[in-house]
């Protein structure tokens, strides 16, 4: 059933069908807002709170500058994420798993750990990010056409000056960001790939196992790396499953 999404303050809008019985903390993908969540609501099931992030530099946020680090981005998270007794689980995709990470690691910091963190379509934290050196806002551009031609946003040319800022800046956020060592967090990690996802290496995927103290899964679902878009419905009956098991595990 649908429920409307509402905002809670600057970082958060969220919303339920029902009593809420667990929480669903969502973070997208470099450049990315808080419209990439934006059918799930008709998807969950009942009793599932979504707070989806409304991150600077984009959106009704576009006139803020976007932290200059993924650390500074995770901490206004934590400060901003409204508190609660409910079950929870932190889903990032992209550039947002490894966000999920840092807001997960601070989360339990202040005794309020996550019972679950799903990483989608992203290396770990300790494996160094593959940075190319600088990319221009043109190459970004027809990368993302390349990559994402069912968007058909992406040939607005007013729209993609007005969007390929925050893509700079999370992309540079994100390629400065790596943990020499993994720290692995008291709860457990499931980690999503994309089975046609031609930036997806196994080998590197499987290093997230050392990220966590507990249960480790990898699973495999339908499409490339944007596939929480392309293959919404198998990314939400998974997600769907998560979440129940994160409730009953609470």
């Amino acid at each position: 059933m649908d429920f409307p999404l509402t905002r809670v303050n600057p970082w958060f809008s969220g919303g339920c069908d029902g009593r809420p019985r667990v929480r669903l903390c969502a973070l997208p993908y470099a450049g990315g807002t808080a419209a990439v969540f934006k059918d799930w609501p008709a998807a969950l099931p009942p009793g599932v709170e979504l707070l989806t992030a409304h991150l600077p530099g984009r959106g009704d946020r576009f006139t803020e500058p976007p932290p200059a680090t993924l650390e500074e981005t995770a901490e206004r998270l934590c400060e901003a994420l409204p508190p609660s007794d409910l079950p929870t689980v932190v889903l990032g995709h992209s550039m947002g798993a490894l966000l999920g990470y840092e807001v997960a690691a601070r989360l339990a910091a202040r005794g309020r750990a996550p019972n679950l963190l799903i990483a989608a379509a992203c290396r770990p934290p300790h494996v160094p990010p593959d940075a190319s050196g600088p990319v221009t806002e043109a190459e970004l551009a027809a990368t993302l056409r390349a990559e994402r031609p069912w968007d058909t946003a992406l040939r607005d040319e007013e729209l993609m000056e007005a969007v390929l800022p925050a893509l700079v800046a999370d992309i540079t956020a994100g390629d400065r960001y790596h943990r020499p060592r993994p720290r692995p967090l008291d709860l457990p990690l499931k980690v999503y790939i994309g089975a046609d996802d031609d930036g997806t290496d196994w080998r590197t995927t499987l290093g997230w196992r050392a990220c966590t103290a507990r249960d480790c899964e990898v699973v495999v679902l339908p499409g490339g790396h944007y596939f929480l878009e392309t293959d919404r419905a198998a990314v939400l009956t998974r997600v769907a499953t998560d979440l129940a098991e994160a409730e009953a595990g609470a």
